[in-house]
């Protein structure tokens, strides 16, 4: 096992279940102290506990409000002080077909998904709260940002609006030597990937199994290339989306 986060302190939010507790878990393997964030306390506390080394902290925070956000990272940085990287997991999933779509089903999709990428960003750029050196800020896409797939236009608009937000963000905080990525997951096994499965007949999970040429995806696939853009092997690389989707993109 390589230790290429060794010393580095990385705040990984929506670590309670799916990508970000993988994603946590083994960072802690490879060295890097994790802070955990998420709105479930107990959650967080079971992921604590399958975590390696005893160094690690968790806040409870709901990111889909500012204020809460604001409370988080100022929280965050007066514990542990500059990051060197934020692993963004935190994000909602809802299967809603047009005719079931309501407005609340947008705002809390875009305010989890979106509105809270954009204030992390916003409260990690203050003076004291990155490295100088390098800070990588990595947000969780999706291949539904450039995929189309019925019932999930809003949670697809949401993933596809982080692209965007990610390149903006590479120009506008490459002066303080903060690099902003995505990394596009497709169809990994994590909880609401299951929970999203058993809504669909069995005929359309063959349909997307078959769309991704390498297989479906391991937690520990989008955790190793986390773990690139997290690292000081990732120096040079900013504003651009890394798909982890077993081919599904290439179609």
């Amino acid at each position: 096992m390589s230790n290429e986060l060794a010393g580095k302190t990385i705040l990984v939010t929506g670590a309670s279940s799916g990508l970000g507790k993988a994603i946590a878990i083994y960072f802690s393997t490879v060295g890097a102290r994790v802070v955990l964030t998420g709105r479930n306390e107990e959650r967080l506390h079971e992921t604590l506990k399958d975590m390696s080394g005893s160094n690690h902290l968790y806040f409870i925070a709901d990111l889909a409000k500012v204020e809460s956000t604001q409370a988080m990272m100022d929280t965050v940085f007066a514990n542990v002080g500059a990051l060197d990287s934020v692993i963004h997991c935190a994000g909602i999933q809802k299967t809603l077909p047009l005719q079931a779509l309501k407005e609340h089903h947008f705002d809390d999709i875009f305010n989890t998904n979106v509105k809270s990428a954009q204030f992390i960003a916003k409260f990690l750029r203050k003076k004291g709260r990155y490295n100088s050196q390098g800070t990588s800020l990595v947000l969780l896409s999706s291949v539904a940002a450039v995929c189309g797939e019925p019932a999930i236009s809003s949670y697809s608009a949401s993933k596809a609006a982080l692209l965007g937000l990610s390149k903006s963000l590479a120009i506008e905080l490459a002066r303080q030597n903060i690099r902003v990525n995505c990394i596009a997951p497709g169809h990994v096994g994590t909880e609401m990937a299951i929970e999203f499965s058993k809504q669909l007949t069995a005929e359309q999970r063959e349909n997307i199994l078959l769309k991704h040429p390498l297989g479906l995806g391991k937690p520990e696939y989008i955790a190793q290339a986390a773990e690139f853009l997290a690292s000081d092997k990732s120096c040079w690389i900013t504003g651009t989306t890394i798909f982890v989707d077993g081919g599904y993109s290439a179609h």
